[in-house]
């Protein structure tokens, strides 16, 4: 049904002509004709039996061929590109050289496709393994942010406030004399520390529970709020109570509410199983990061600037996502770093092509060696996965099958696959010097 011929081919772009039957053709076209008669008021015919003529005579005959050709054209050239076994990386340019009834549609399209990999020989590679271990004070550490997550705030009466403390506040804003709208709030908890303006933090340290204290601070010309860019806002800020963290103690009372403990010693014990679990994740982790670095190094592979462009757009997409949840913009984030957008994207542009490249030879590798993943193994993950959450293994497969994460799973199995392939033919180096975890 659809003829394919490659007529040009260089690099990571190719043009090839298809040619689609014309019996296919006329089966489409008359089903336009056939629709738009059913759409279209022509006095003195009734609607879905206007002949193809009449049709031709009000509304050009291009008209129908344009019609089929946006019907046609697109599930033929998924067709093509699957006969000729190619990965297109961008949205082909369709030029049609022939559509008319009784006649095959020809058409071309130039298409960008996956860059060719050329492999190194990774016999000469040698990476370094190294094992950190959880030390006491990581545990130590683990066990006061637990404490910490459950502390409660204790009012403080005997001191002035310190960065650390949280203060209950009355608080207004006002530019040129008037009150800005939505900024007067009662009984607000605020924490003085590096999360707030500096203009407050050095205003409000010091203060004592009663104090009235007036802080200015000017605000950004970049801010989309045009009412208050450029402009100074004076807060006026009462201080109703200052607070501060009071830990729980470490006891058995304690235990008893975080989990089925008998003694201190059994929860010390799960903290620092739960700890190592986590060092062992982040030694895997930097080991293949490594690996999959010095494997990219040896390999040819000319990343295409389309794929480039895409990276970057989701990594922009995806700070900008980060920030608005912390309730911050890009300006507020290039302010902050010092550097503008145009210099973040070429920042950025670097860590796409390395990532790029990596997936790239990632998927040669699994291609030229095999490495193929087969339904058993997809269910075996999920069941090692549900074992770890405890939970059913057919309602967590229906989670993912739900939220279309299948192919997340064969993908995390491949990447296995090839780290145990390279593993084999590397060199391996241990690190004999423990690394404290951080």
């Amino acid at each position: 049904m659809v003829k394919v011929e490659i007529k040009k081919q260089k690099e990571d772009e190719m043009n090839f002509k298809i040619e689609i039957d014309k019996s296919k053709v006329n089966e489409k076209l008359n089903k336009v004709y056939s629709d738009v008669s059913y759409q279209v008021k022509i006095p003195g015919f009734r609607k879905g039996r206007i002949p193809k003529n009449i049709l031709n005579l009000h509304l050009g005959k291009d008209y129908f061929y344009d019609k089929t050709t946006e019907e046609l054209i697109p599930e033929c050239y998924l067709e093509a590109i699957k006969k000729i076994e190619i990965k297109p990386i961008n949205q082909p340019e369709i030029k049609v050289i022939q559509i008319e009834e009784d006649k095959p549609l020809i058409f071309e399209a130039t298409v960008q496709v996956m860059p060719e990999v050329k492999l190194g020989s990774f016999d000469k590679i040698s990476v370094k393994k190294e094992d950190i271990r959880v030390t006491k004070t990581d545990l130590n550490n683990e066990i006061k942010r637990i404490q910490e997550s459950l502390a409660q705030l204790k009012v403080v009466k005997d001191r002035k406030a310190k960065e650390g403390d949280f203060l209950v506040v009355d608080s207004e804003g006002s530019i040129e004399g008037k009150v800005v709208e939505g900024s007067k709030v009662e009984k607000q908890i605020i924490q003085l520390g590096k999360n707030m303006p500096p203009e407050f933090n050095m205003k409000l340290k010091g203060s004592s529970a009663g104090d009235e204290k007036e802080i200015k601070i000017l605000v950004s010309k970049d801010v989309k709020d045009k009412k208050t860019a450029g402009k100074e806002i004076i807060y006026k800020v009462k201080i109703i109570e200052i607070k501060e963290k009071e830990l729980p103690e470490l006891n058995e009372d304690f235990i008893k509410t975080m989990g089925n403990y008998k003694t201190l010693d059994d929860f010390k014990k799960d903290v620092k199983d739960k700890l190592e679990k986590q060092v062992e994740m982040v030694n895997k982790n930097n080991y293949e990061s490594k690996l999959l670095e010095k494997v990219t190094e040896i390999c040819e592979v000319k990343v295409p600037e389309v794929l480039i462009k895409r990276e970057v757009e989701y990594m922009m997409k995806s700070l900008e996502d980060d920030l608005k949840a912390k309730k911050l913009s890009l300006q507020d984030y290039y302010k902050t770093i010092k550097n503008d957008e145009e210099k973040v994207k070429k920042e950025y542009e670097i860590v796409a092509e390395k990532r790029i490249k990596q997936e790239l030879v990632f998927d040669k590798i699994s291609q030229v060696e095999n490495l193929q993943v087969n339904e058993k193994e997809v269910k075996d993950k999920i069941k090692t996965i549900a074992e770890e959450m405890k939970q059913d293994p057919l309602k967590v497969e229906a989670t993912f099958k739900k939220n279309n994460n299948l192919d997340g799973i064969k993908e995390s199995i491949k990447r296995e696959k090839v780290i145990n392939f390279l593993n084999k033919q590397i060199k391996i180096i241990k690190s004999k010097k423990e690394v404290k975890s951080k």
